[in-house]
């Protein structure tokens, strides 16, 4: 049950990084308020650490797998949206603060995730 709910929690965190991506560009109501801003990363971090507690090693590598590579997506995502913006291709609708927000977190996040595939399990 605690599989479910953090793979919940994870995949709610993707989205709030999903709508502050879209944001700028007017794909979403409006503007992205406060409340996204925070629970991106913490429920990116928290779904997870409910996920590992509660799974084995070889699911808590898979997802942590599929988790980084969404996050580097995000941030490859909004790479391309800032460099366009900048070369004046498209216009951003708004500030693009979301951008570079969800570039710094997914970057981060989903660079530590994919890192820890660099190492090897040790058996004791």
């Amino acid at each position: 049950m605690l599989f479910l709910a953090g793979g919940f929690l994870l995949a709610l965190g993707l989205f709030c990084g999903l709508v502050l991506l879209l944001a700028p560009l007017g794909l979403t109501g409006g503007d992205p308020g406060l409340i996204l801003w925070v629970m991106f990363p913490l429920l990116c971090l928290i779904g997870f650490a409910v996920i590992a507690m509660q799974a084995r090693t070889a699911q808590v590598r898979t997802i942590t797998l599929a988790a980084s590579a969404v996050l580097l997506v995000l941030a490859l995502a909004s790479v391309a949206v800032i460099v366009l913006s900048a070369a004046a291709v498209i216009e951003p609708l708004a500030n693009a603060a979301p951008l570079w927000f969800v570039l710094a977190v997914s970057a981060i996040l989903g660079s530590f995730g994919a890192a820890s595939f660099g190492r090897q399990p040790t058996e004791a």
